[in-house]
């Protein structure tokens, strides 16, 4: 058996609350111990002493450690989104003058779509801006997904340092080593969603061969997925974003006119061949269905109710003391009721001697 208290706090709320018991209980020992006392009096204080112990032993929390077992899911989806300013480019479904719009805006019905494909799975989301981060970490609470899905946005130009695919890969490789460390039997997805458009020059992996043997070295970890790409052959123009609003149109330091965006299909290509999963372009005009990349094979579905997780919780065992506490007070509000009713008619015949 185990105590584990059962209020926030621990044991220091235990400790306070007993050592308010005992300065109450010491302030009515003296009337209720004294030689003068009733012995209606001492039972009382004796009463409530008990009840205060019963108390004390209820917030211990007497418990027994014991384990259960529940479903969980076995398929992991990482999600790695491209933010960087390219991906406010106006070539999404011919852009915002004909009723389409930016980049990110098909990214994020991708997304949503790869959720829906996948209930039950766990997802965690990897975001590149001028720097990799894990904006989620590994979770079922799809709520968190839709939530993040919703607020995406392009990161916040004057804080762009350039962009390049490459500065995503030691996050992914670190997350999804220790994912397959952690629990090897799980089956892992990994979804790319950017434009493979780079600002820098020398960044990341040296070398279009380096590149490719760092990102093959990922793909030994992922068990399927796909590369999906944004923008039109044409391209578009970015506009500024300071956080809030949208600005004017980014431009070209050497022309003076505003920058066009134009996606990087061959590193896209690369990534995708590299990491052994189809690559998708979409520019929301004559995609593909999505089904054509949430469509996972049977082997890894069947993986989403295989997961078992071993829980340790704790089973109080606080009803009978819930019992005996229930008695004592029982008791005490008897004693009171009956208290109450000798002392209204003590009053009355003192009322009717005057």
């Amino acid at each position: 058996m185990r105590l584990v208290p059962v209020l926030p706090g621990g044991w220091w709320t235990v400790i306070l609350v007993a050592a308010l018991m005992a300065a109450l209980l010491a302030l009515a020992a003296r009337p209720a111990l004294g030689p003068d006392a009733d012995p209606g009096t001492r039972v009382g204080w004796v009463r409530r002493v008990l009840l205060a112990v019963v108390t004390l032993a209820l917030l211990t929390g007497p418990s027994l450690p014991s384990h259960e077992s529940r479903s969980v899911s076995s398929l992991e989806v990482y999600l790695m989104v491209d933010r960087t300013g390219s991906m406010a480019a106006e070539d999404w479904a011919g852009g915002p003058g004909a009723g389409g719009g930016v980049r990110l805006d098909g990214v994020k019905e991708d997304l949503r779509a790869i959720v829906a494909a996948h209930p039950g799975a766990r997802f965690s989301i990897i975001a590149l801006d001028s720097a990799a981060a894990r904006e989620l970490p590994l979770t079922s609470d799809v709520d968190a997904v839709y939530s993040w899905i919703d607020s995406l946005q392009q990161e916040v130009s004057d804080r762009s340092t350039g962009s390049s695919l490459q500065r995503a890969l030691p996050l992914l490789t670190s997350t999804l080593t220790a994912a397959a460390e952690r629990d090897p039997e799980d089956a892992r997805v990994l979804y790319i969603l950017s434009d493979g458009e780079s600002t820098e020059e020398g960044a990341g992996a040296t070398g279009a061969d380096a590149a490719r043997r760092a990102w093959q070295r990922l793909g030994g970890q992922v068990d399927v997925g796909a590369v999906l790409g944004y923008g039109t052959e044409a391209g578009g123009p970015m506009r500024a974003f300071d956080g809030v609003t949208s600005g004017d149109y980014i431009k070209d330091p050497t022309t003076g006119e505003p920058g066009v965006s134009v996606p990087d299909t061959a590193a896209l290509t690369m990534v995708a061949e590299s990491l052994g999963v189809p690559y998708l372009q979409r520019d929301g005009t004559d995609d593909d269905p999505t089904s054509s990349f949430t469509d996972l094979d049977v082997a890894v579905t069947t993986a989403l109710t295989d997961g078992r997780e071993r829980l340790g919780v704790q089973r109080y065992l606080t009803w009978p003391l819930g019992l005996l506490a229930s008695g004592l007070l029982i008791w005490e509000l008897v004693h009171l009721a009956i208290t109450d009713r000798g002392l209204r008619r003590l009053t009355r015949s003192a009322e009717a001697v005057r």
